[in-house]
């Protein structure tokens, strides 16, 4: 069985490094060059596969931590559902006024939240059924730009909470990945189908719907997934080779403390800055400086998280 620590939680933190830099590059810099752009209606790029990397991550985890409470008694289980789930809920809430440009909208955290909890609640089925829903879930899509119903997305961060339900096939496929890992391996029989199927769900949907995050279409959320997992697999190639890069787990095991620091330490008072200024998003700040800040915040905040993790264990 493939080792959890170094891989999963590795692949998850390489996801949220790229979501830290490419957050802050955005407010940042309005001249970025074009393969650092995200967010751009009607095209795809690379920092656009960030979030759904993380959200794949999140599913390949949650089927570790089903396993690992497998045993629990009802009471317990629940209570720690409830817990991560409150965890994350209250960061969306919190924060949403500055990540989602609205209070009570839909950031990655509150994203992540909801999907946690789809995804357990489907948990129990087997994964031929789950990747039924898959396709049914993407298949709703159709009807959705039959009737012109797409507008539902528009005017939304990420989307909006329609968008939730087309996020979800990312991280369901990730829960689907990692019950294949956990019972045959990386290369299980299950893991080789489901990813064949979804290359061919994804030259399916790429005919009737186009490339685009911000409307969650079901091409762009299936090559998501492949990319996701291909990132993984390479990664998992890459760590056997190179162990130091195991350190990187070091940041997927609590990937929210990463997010709230970029917030409250930065992100939170340069918009206070930039509102007490009279300025926009992004700032006029030249690409380059940008990427030197958003480097440094991310050494800086890596410093701060292991400093408190050997302050705790010391005590």
């Amino acid at each position: 069985m493939m080792n959890r620590d170094h891989s999963i939680d590795s692949f998850r933190g390489i996801a949220i490094i790229g979501m830290v830099f490419f957050t802050v590059t955005l407010r940042l810099s309005s001249n970025l060059p074009e393969i650092l752009r995200h967010n751009v209606w009607g095209s795809v790029h690379l920092g656009d596969f960030i979030l759904p990397m993380f959200l794949f991550a999140s599913g390949l985890s949650l089927a570790y931590y089903l396993k690992k409470r497998e045993n629990e008694k009802k009471n317990v289980f629940l209570q720690s559902i409830l817990l991560r789930f409150g965890k994350l809920a209250l960061v969306g809430i919190s924060l949403s006024i500055f990540s989602a440009y609205g209070f009570f909208e839909m950031d990655e955290v509150m994203l992540s939240a909801l999907l946690f909890i789809a995804c357990l609640l489907l948990s129990k089925l087997n994964w031929k059924i789950l990747i039924g829903i898959i396709f049914v879930i993407n298949l709703s899509y159709i009807f959705l730009i039959h009737f012109d119903m797409t507008s539902i997305f528009v005017g939304h961060y990420l989307g909006g909470y329609p968008a939730a339900l087309y996020y979800l096939p990312v991280m369901l496929t990730g829960f689907v990945i990692g019950k294949g890992i956990i019972s045959g391996g990386f290369w299980s029989k299950s893991n080789k189908i489901t990813i064949t199927i979804i290359f061919f769900f994804f030259l399916f949907f790429l005919i009737f719907t186009p490339l685009n995050k911000l409307t969650a279409t079901p091409s762009f959320i299936m090559l998501s997934v492949l990319f996701s997992f291909f990132i993984f697999l390479i990664l998992e190639w890459i760590i056997s080779i190179f162990h130091s890069l195991k350190r990187l787990e070091f940041i997927g095991r609590k990937p929210l403390r990463y997010w709230l620091m970029m917030y409250i330490i930065f992100l939170i008072p340069l918009w206070f800055y930039v509102d007490l200024t009279e300025q926009i998003f992004p700032l006029n700040i030249d690409w380059y400086i940008g990427i030197i800040i958003s480097f440094g915040l991310l050494i800086l905040f890596y410093l701060l998280a292991y400093i408190f993790e050997y302050k705790t264990i010391s005590n």
